[in-house]
């Protein structure tokens, strides 16, 4: 079962969320990777839409003073002087992307609309090597005022210069020149950041919802957990409902083997724990539609009549029926509970009987439901007396509260869960209901139970095994080719 309340997260719950969700997770993926390969095309549109250029220039650091000597006195410099010129290299960098310089350089040009802040965040200066040279880069939208701005930068450099230093000089070794810088990239690692948020939306939505909704997934749980008692472990197959006609027939068909070994051990089950005595009547039930409880009532009246018990099997989901269509091609208002309770048939009318054993009273759905009211469940127990076994399909008791007035009539209940389905707080709440009503579920069955991480099995599709079919009782054929119905 999977966390809920104060339970522990295990692994094996965890395993089993990612199994169960794994397309959610598949698709989160892909819409990563997809919002990844979008947002890198918009990017390099973007950059392609910018159309900036890469204006560059190199100048050599002059260790002149202001009276147009080196600072050793010289007209021509000596290795001192050299020295000095590359100590100077970063206070040179630094009055160069000053204001003042900028701003001069601005003045110089008769630049309107542009700031000392637009160029100071576009220009690059640095040192070559650990030289006297400076290199300069400046990005900018047009090659020629960005090569006009480089130039105004270094003539204004050797007056700024001595002003604010009382030394130094700029020589241009490079003039300015600007080429296309391509604006756009192809950023690929958006592709994969993306992908992983993805991959780990899907893996966190999975887990969340398995912790929000947790759901049974090991039926050990069940009676750990609920305190309900498991009775039989039907397996997923769909071979075994792939024919209608299957119910009604002993076919050697190995892959329908497990499931039908199931139901005939919940069948044995079942006749041991109500003991000796005629007349036993139960209702099949579940928290919500579609947990297969129809199909569980039907198998396990058919195993019961092949236990020799004379059974009925009564369709008592009013709001659903679909007992009758698991036995028979379609089903006569004239052979159905709704005649009967109308006194538009009698008894031995509206019962089909499907072999010597087994006999059904299917319903059909009408405007006006047939209410489980006292006329109805005196019938049913005025039936009884002619049977063994009478079970009841019920509609379920988690959605129909009008269910546990078979509590009247009913010598206990029995609970179906569908493997991984239903919510456990629905299933406590169901069973909490059926305990209040004054009923205790004798036990449940849990269906469709799929193991974790296992394969297709073979009867989970069509295959080419043959099969050997024979009919359970001649009789029971002949009854059932008699009035047409049963398959």
């Amino acid at each position: 079962m999977q966390q809920d309340d104060n339970d522990v997260i295990r692994l094996d719950d965890v395993v089993h969320a990612l199994v169960k969700n794994w397309l959610l997770i598949c698709i989160t993926t892909a819409i990563g990777l997809g919002l990844g390969i979008v947002l890198s095309v918009v990017s390099y549109m973007r950059g392609e839409m910018s159309k900036e250029y890469i204006v560059t220039s190199s100048i050599a650091v002059v260790s002149r003073t202001t009276t147009g000597n080196y600072s050793s006195d010289h007209t021509y410099p000596n290795s001192t002087d050299y020295q000095l010129s590359e100590d100077m290299v970063d206070a040179v960098i630094y009055v160069l992307k000053s204001d003042k310089a900028i701003r001069a350089a601005i003045q110089e040009l008769d630049l309107v609309g542009i700031s000392e802040t637009d160029i100071y965040n576009n220009l690059v200066l640095t040192q070559y090597n650990e030289t006297q040279i400076i290199e300069m880069s400046l990005y900018w939208r047009s090659a020629e005022e960005g090569v006009q701005i480089l130039n105004a930068i270094n003539d204004v450099a050797s007056d700024v210069l001595l002003e604010t230093l009382q030394v130094g000089n700029v020589s241009v070794i490079n003039s300015p020149s600007a080429r296309y810088r391509i604006g756009g990239s192809v950023n690929a690692s958006m592709w994969l950041y993306m992908t992983l948020i993805g991959l780990a939306l899907g893996i966190g939505i999975s887990l969340l919802k398995s912790m929000l909704m947790p759901t049974v997934i090991k039926p050990q749980d069940i009676e750990d957990t609920l305190g309900l008692e498991v009775l039989g472990e039907i397996p997923e197959n769909t071979a075994y409902f792939r024919q209608r006609h299957s119910l009604l027939v002993e076919d050697d068909d190995p892959a329908t083997f497990d499931v039908r070994e199931s139901f005939i051990s919940a069948a044995h089950i079942l006749h041991n724990r109500l003991g000796p005595g005629e007349h036993h009547c139960l209702y099949i039930t579940s928290a919500q539609q579609d947990e297969g409880k129809t199909n569980v009532a039907a198998n396990l009246a058919v195993q019961l009549s092949d236990l020799e018990h004379k059974v009925l099997l009564v369709d008592l989901d009013t709001r659903n029926p679909t007992l009758g269509s698991l036995f028979l091609n379609k089903v006569d208002y004239a052979h159905t509970l709704n005649a009967l309770y109308r006194g538009d048939s009698s008894a031995e009318e509206a019962i089909t009987n499907l072999t010597g054993y087994l006999d059904l009273l299917p319903s059909i759905l009408e405007s006006r439901e047939i209410p489980l009211g006292d006329a109805l469940l005196r019938l049913i127990k005025d039936l009884s007396q002619n049977y063994d076994y009478v079970l009841m399909d019920a509609a379920p008791v988690g959605q129909v509260a009008e269910t546990l007035s078979l509590n009247r009539i009913a010598d206990t209940a029995l609970f179906v869960i569908r493997f991984d389905y239903s919510n456990v707080s629905t299933i406590r709440s169901s069973l909490s209901r059926l305990k209040k009503s004054g009923i205790k579920p004798l036990g449940c069955i849990v269906n469709r139970i799929k193991p974790l991480g296992s394969a297709a099995k073979p009867g989970d599709s069509d295959h080419g095994s043959a099969r050997r079919d024979r009919p359970r009782e001649e009789a029971g054929a002949d009854a059932g080719q008699e009035s047409g119905q049963p398959t």
